[in-house]
């Protein structure tokens, strides 16, 4: 009986050395898994790096504007940046709608403003961009938590405040340990004391936008801002205002920001003609210093970019 005992023992201290050793030579031959988002963040900060893709309100064209599934379905894309609009309820909670109300994307009606948190979960988001017609779906309009955990890990949010609550959805990334992983952009004056707080002590993405229509040239509208941003969102209605100050921004260094999504944001390159013949719209704007692209159609502008060898490269890993 001893000896049986003794052989138990000994077979049960051999297959515990084999089990040790084989999870030791695992861990010699695997490479830790890359952190996605300090590899984007990263290409983000690299002014002359491959072109990134933002998806504007998430890939809402098959799911719904400004929603998880829409989220989801960017990180499976392999989407660099989701754009997400954040707004506050009437009792301080902060949602994601586009509009001031829930009229076009939702099956009620009344300014988010005005509504609780409560009533507004009740509510259902219509699929695609909204509007009379739209199918309804199962998903109610996620909070701004309920989003940056959905995209955490995945991609990086780029933080569209509707209103002054730029500051609140900061504070709410801290509380998640998330401030690395969003980018704030305003159109606010460099030294907007809203602004100032906001950034203060932060390591946080920050980018100024620009704007054609309000006359100053883009070197000397950049050079306000001390804090060097990573990069410039542009809004431009004639490439030769474009074309006269963009290669002063990537000098300073910095990326260059343009919306593909409505005629008014670059000079006339919209994603519906883009999407037909993307060498003479997102090929244009490459060509003219764009490095960063917020567009309606993200999974055309990925296949595109990785077809076309003209500045997406190093493709990161889809985050799923």
């Amino acid at each position: 009986m001893m000896f049986r005992v003794m052989m138990f023992r000994d077979f049960r201290r051999l297959a515990t050395l084999v089990l040790v050793a084989g999870v030791m030579a695992g861990c010699a031959t695997t490479s830790p898994r890359p952190d996605r988002i300090a590899t984007l963040r990263e290409r983000f900060l690299d002014p002359n790096g491959p072109v990134m893709v933002v998806a504007h309100r998430g890939c809402w064209t098959t799911t719904a504007e400004n929603s998880l599934a829409g989220i989801a379905l960017c990180r499976k894309l392999g989407v660099d940046m989701v754009e997400l609009d954040v707004q506050r309820t009437r009792d301080g909670h902060l949602i994601l709608m586009h509009d001031t109300t829930v009229d076009r994307t939702t099956n009620g009606k009344g300014r988010v403003a005005d509504l609780t948190l409560a009533q507004i979960k009740a509510l259902r988001l219509k699929a695609g961009a909204g509007g009379p017609q739209a199918l309804l779906t199962k998903a109610a309009p996620p909070t701004f938590a309920q989003a940056m955990r959905a995209a955490k890990g995945g991609v990086l949010v780029n933080v569209d405040a509707k209103g002054e609550v730029n500051l609140q959805a900061v504070q709410e990334l801290e509380r998640m340990g998330l401030v690395r992983q969003a980018l704030i952009k305003s159109g606010a004056p460099a030294d907007d004391p809203a602004l100032a707080e906001v950034l203060k002590g932060r390591d946080l993405l920050f980018m100024p936008i620009l704007h054609e229509r309000k006359g100053s040239p883009l070197p000397e509208a950049a050079d306000r801002y001390d804090r060097r941003p990573p990069a410039f969102e542009v809004v431009f209605t004639t490439e030769a205002f474009f074309q006269a100050g963009a290669p002063a921004l990537r000098a300073r260094p910095a990326r260059v920001w343009a919306n593909t999504l409505q005629p008014g944001h670059a000079a006339g390159h919209v994603d519906a003609d883009a999407v037909r013949d993307p060498d003479a719209h997102w090929g244009r704007l490459i060509g003219m210093g764009v490095n960063v692209i917020q567009t309606d159609a993200p999974g055309a502008l990925i296949a595109w970019l990785d077809k076309c060898g003209c500045g997406r490269g190093g493709t990161v890993t889809a985050g799923r």
